[in-house]
């Protein structure tokens, strides 16, 4: 295998460590025992500790992203792509990528290198989800002045219900759920009830 290959062999195998058992367990020593290698090869591709947690947080982060816009957008209309990205978002499968973002707020205050991954994976959703806006905006689906800005908000939103992932068992959010709904309805000017989520 060549380097290109083994480095992203070991940012696949920290990603699922992260995903599975949190950015704490992503450590070269955890990484070697899932490959099967000595630790010193994942130092060899990764000199820092911080590096590897950005790189396995930004892969998740990514295929998280490609899977959910990837499946709303299959042939889909904007509003029906909206409308399966939104229940993608509020779906309970998210909860493990759900808690992998709230690990990651939380960690990236000691740890710039995934501060800059947050920031850069954050920046990666909105401006997909504009992208859309902008589309839906264009074939008259919606009516967003600023799908950049409209866009930061629905994510904003939809971000803070990561919590529900923590303790969705201790407390009933479907209500809030339904505050992210209407809201996307509202900011793209459709009329209650459009979303069938």
């Amino acid at each position: 295998m060549d380097a290109a290959e083994r480095r992203q062999e070991i940012i696949a195998a920290a990603s699922r460590i992260a995903v599975g058992e949190g950015l704490e367990r992503v450590t070269a020593k955890r990484v070697a025992q899932e490959l099967g290698v000595a630790p010193g090869l994942i130092s060899h591709y990764f000199g820092s500790a911080d590096d590897l947690v950005a790189a396995a947080f930004g892969h998740a982060a990514g295929d998280e992203r490609g899977l959910l816009f990837g499946a709303a957008s299959e042939g889909a209309a904007p509003r029906e792509e909206l409308n399966r990205l939104v229940a993608g978002f509020l779906h309970p499968d998210r909860d493990p990528v759900s808690l992998l973002w709230l690990d990651a707020w939380q960690t990236s205050r000691r740890r710039p290198a995934l501060m800059a991954e947050v920031v850069r994976q954050m920046d990666a959703d909105t401006a997909q989800l504009a992208e859309l806006i902008r589309r839906g905006s264009v074939s008259g689906d919606f009516s967003a002045v600023d799908p950049a800005s409209t866009a930061l908000r629905i994510m904003a939103l939809i971000d803070g219900l990561s919590i529900r992932a923590a303790i969705r068992a201790q407390i009933d959010y479907t209500v809030v759920g339904d505050l992210v709904v209407s809201t996307v309805e509202s900011e793209l000017g459709l009329a209650p009830g459009a979303l069938t989520v």
